[in-house]
């Protein structure tokens, strides 16, 4: 089976768990087109697109010559299946390519796009025509692939037909995220991580933070300029971007997990914290109600700051019952989200 897939920036990669990689191993060929960017991966056949830099902002004027180049690519090496992520670049370069080169379209949706442009202040235009897309795009699709619940209900009232569409959950590496002995700065200490996007729910964070003085927060992400780091609490202590390999450091210097999303699919970073013995305090939305149960886990309604702060202060009142959750939480996650099952399920569609 060959494989063909985008992305329009390569280093983005490098922060993510491997997705891609794990399913190029698997196959005869895997190729990925992208616009600029390095990787390492050998199981990968990577095809860097030409296109001019002047029109790199806009996702719809990239994806005509994306998809055209794409085509080429497609009748040389003889590709199988055109594999898509959900984004406007990412649907319309490969509905393009596989009109083109008629061979069948996969997409997968790692999160709801349809509640997340508005959070992210998208115009109304680009809203409907993000929106119109997307459906579109997945009703075309020989398969769609969600990454939680929520999203197959989407993606159902959409009218595509339920054998068309799986629920595919990512895996996590439980040999470098695990626990291990690290200094802490501070006997209390929570990890937010996802930087000062609204859809994270940083400005709720920041609301329980005020009232928990004896607790820090680490907050790890990229932040918008408008974002004042040096007049934060004394409590919160921004440390940027931090190189994946690096990560696992974080979740053992901290006690807990905390994520006040408004949005999510299901979020990695969940996965990982369990992984390395640590609960989780998250919002219930996307997938998170279902991979979080109370044995390792407080769920708090999104925007809640005073349900966020009382769920925090619940986590930190029994020290005991904090370790052994995180226990269970490893277990958990060693037994459920390997990623030769999350392989071995994503080979099963595309095939």
């Amino acid at each position: 089976m060959r494989i063909l897939g985008f992305i329009k920036d390569l280093n983005l990669l490098s922060r993510y768990p491997p997705y891609l990689a794990v399913i190029a191993r698997e196959v005869e060929e895997f190729h990925l087109c992208h616009v600029k960017g390095k990787l390492e991966e050998k199981s990968i056949i990577f095809h860097r697109l030409r296109i001019p830099r002047t029109i790199h902002f806009s996702s719809l004027l990239l994806a005509l010559p994306t998809a055209l180049k794409a085509f080429k690519i497609c009748r040389k090496h003889g590709i199988n299946v055109i594999y898509v992520l959900d984004g406007i670049y990412y649907e319309l370069s490969g509905l393009l390519t596989s009109k083109l080169s008629r061979t069948p379209l996969v997409i997968r949706l790692r999160t709801n796009e349809v509640k997340l442009r508005p959070l992210l202040r998208y115009n109304v235009i680009k809203r409907i025509l993000g929106d119109f897309l997307t459906r579109l795009v997945v009703t075309k699709a020989k398969r769609v692939v969600c990454i939680s619940h929520e999203l197959q209900d989407l993606v159902l009232g959409w009218g595509v037909d339920p054998s068309k569409v799986v629920v595919v959950h990512h895996g996590v590496d439980t040999k470098n995220f695990r626990p291990m002995k690290v200094e802490k700065p501070f006997p209390k200490v929570a990890l937010f991580i996802g930087g000062f996007g609204p859809e994270k729910g940083a400005s709720t964070l920041l609301k329980a933070a005020k009232d928990l003085e004896s607790i820090h927060f680490f907050i790890i992400g990229p932040h918008p300029a408008d974002v004042q780091v040096s007049k934060m609490l004394k409590n919160v202590h921004y440390l940027g971007i931090v190189k994946r390999d690096r990560m696992p450091h974080y979740y053992n210097m901290s006690d807990v997990l905390v994520l006040p999303s408004l949005t999510e699919g299901l979020p990695d970073v969940i996965l990982e914290a369990f992984a390395c013995g640590k609960p989780v305090i998250a919002s219930r939305v996307g997938e998170i109600p279902w991979i979080v149960p109370s044995e390792f886990g407080w769920l708090v309604e999104p925007s809640d700051a005073e349900q966020l702060k009382e769920a925090v202060v619940n986590a930190f009142s029994d020290k005991k019952r904090l370790g052994a959750m995180g226990e269970a939480a490893r277990e958990y996650v060693v037994k459920n989200f390997k990623w030769s099952l999350y392989a071995k399920e994503m080979i099963k569609t595309l095939k």
